[in-house]
């Protein structure tokens, strides 16, 4: 029963008109992750990444996180953004939002990243608000290896089954060299 959100989802994505930021928003977060996966829709996973930051779930705990996929576009210019705004309307500013997920949120939800009504994505990269530096951030966080990958130390650790071993400089378990 756990699944029939995912499913459903999955069901509808085929009908870009039906997906919101708003159906993100009703879906919980392990199941987000799940469909994070798998998504092929740029701007569905654009919606899904912002549904996740906005509730600081930038990884899954294990290999998922957020920009791992969607990170590259920041800083390119993706989308043209000509044309000035009417001086009449009331224009968003990356300061009414208490996030940049919740910029990048409004922003899909106004038409983005095609359409940019507010300027909020004035480079074209189709990210918001300061949204692409957060996510690069979170991306250099997750692919850093921790420094024990890092040193040459001679630290041991002792295996599952009693085995003593150090790490090399690859990463891997070398067992003669405690």
């Amino acid at each position: 029963m756990k699944w029939l959100p995912i499913i459903l989802l999955l069901a509808f994505s085929g009908c870009a008109s039906m997906i919101t930021t708003e159906t993100y928003t009703r879906t919980g977060t392990s199941q987000l992750w799940s469909i994070h996966g798998i998504e092929r829709d740029p701007r569905r996973l654009a919606m899904i990444e912002a549904e996740l930051g906005s509730r600081n779930a930038t990884s899954d705990g294990l290999f998922k996180y957020l920009g791992s996929r969607t990170s590259s576009a920041y800083g390119r210019k993706l989308y043209s953004r000509t044309g000035r705004h009417e001086a009449s309307r009331d224009l968003k500013n990356c300061g009414d939002f208490p996030s940049s997920a919740q910029a990048q949120k409004f922003f899909l939800s106004e038409g983005g990243p095609v359409s940019d009504p507010h300027n909020l994505d004035g480079d074209g990269d189709g990210l918001a608000c300061e949204w692409g530096r957060q996510l690069r951030r979170i991306v250099l966080k997750n692919t850093s290896r921790p420094s024990s990958y890092r040193s040459s130390s001679s630290r041991c650790y002792v295996g599952p089954r009693g085995g003593r071993y150090t790490i090399t400089a690859s990463g891997r378990k070398n067992y003669g060299g405690c």
